[in-house]
């Protein structure tokens, strides 16, 4: 992949795009009650003609009305099904290559927290193989409980039957913001790597970083999420879409301060089309 995954590039349709969405306009008038469907539970599959005409329509639309809740749920739609767990499949050499690779003076800062703090749990969302959660808590010497989530179940049944991880960690298939709300504890570390809040709308996110900073400080979270090169942090507090999956490109600093938590440590990387943000924030 070459195309720089930005902001502009979400929003500027090609011909062959905007023929697409002429179509599905067309199909979505045609068929309301599917489109009516469509519009409730997204597919980031359609396999039908018919439903990949219908959603480039209703893509574009939710772009246009800033349909924020469409898009989580086209989200999540991928990562729960087949294109999640062969995504999760593929990528343990992030671990190696990014997470090592290129963010190992971020985890140096957390661990420097972590020693002042001493965090009891991790919790991680998005936790996708556990090769991370699993690095965490054999190199944070405070912690004695740890959960791993992931809304894929086959990835969580694949973690499951492994038997290479430190016996501290519990894996879940839950949706990690209702999770944290129902059952989060005070002394917790939370952790996202490699992009999992992007696919969360920005007032859900708002929803549980008030109440971790309300209900269950001290609290660390630690999130390595990537944001659109032009994205104007300084400026635009919004949460975009960007690139080619439209996810959300957060202003973290705002997101985390906004909602009473104080950052600690922020530090882009950047990559060849995208740049990551990592986050060490505190309640």
């Amino acid at each position: 992949m070459t195309a720089t995954l930005s902001i502009q590039s979400a929003q500027q349709l090609s011909l062959k795009q905007r023929a697409k969405i002429s179509i599905g306009r067309i199909a979505a008038h045609a068929s309301p009650h599917r489109t009516r469907q469509l519009m409730e539970s997204p597919s980031s599959s359609p396999r039908s003609v018919r439903d990949k005409t219908i959603m480039e329509y209703l893509k574009y639309q939710a772009r246009v009305q800033k349909r924020d809740d469409f898009f989580e749920a086209l989200h999540n739609d991928f990562w729960q099904g087949d294109g999640g767990a062969v995504f999760a499949e593929n990528c343990d050499h992030r671990f190696e290559e990014l997470f090592l690779g290129r963010q190992s003076d971020d985890f140096h800062q957390l661990q420097l927290i972590c020693q002042q703090r001493r965090p009891l749990h991790i919790v991680e969302f998005g936790c996708n193989s556990g090769v991370v959660l699993n690095y965490m808590v054999k190199n944070l010497p405070s912690i004695q409980t740890a959960v791993g989530i992931d809304i894929n179940r086959l990835q969580i049944q694949r973690n499951l039957k492994a038997n290479h991880f430190d016996p501290r960690i519990e894996f879940l298939a839950a949706d990690g913001v209702q999770w944290v709300l129902d059952n989060a504890t005070k002394d917790t570390l939370f952790v996202t790597n490699g992009g999992v809040m992007e696919y969360f709308r920005r007032s859900r996110l708002n929803e549980m970083l008030t109440h971790i900073a309300d209900r269950l400080s001290p609290a660390i979270f630690f999130a390595i999420e990537p944001n659109a090169p032009d994205h104007d942090l300084e400026n635009n507090h919004d949460s975009i879409p960007f690139g080619e999956e439209l996810s959300f490109s957060h202003n973290y600093k705002h997101l985390f301060q906004s909602n009473g938590f104080d950052i600690r440590h922020q530090r882009f990387t950047e990559y060849q089309t995208w740049k990551m943000m990592a986050t060490i924030a505190v309640a």
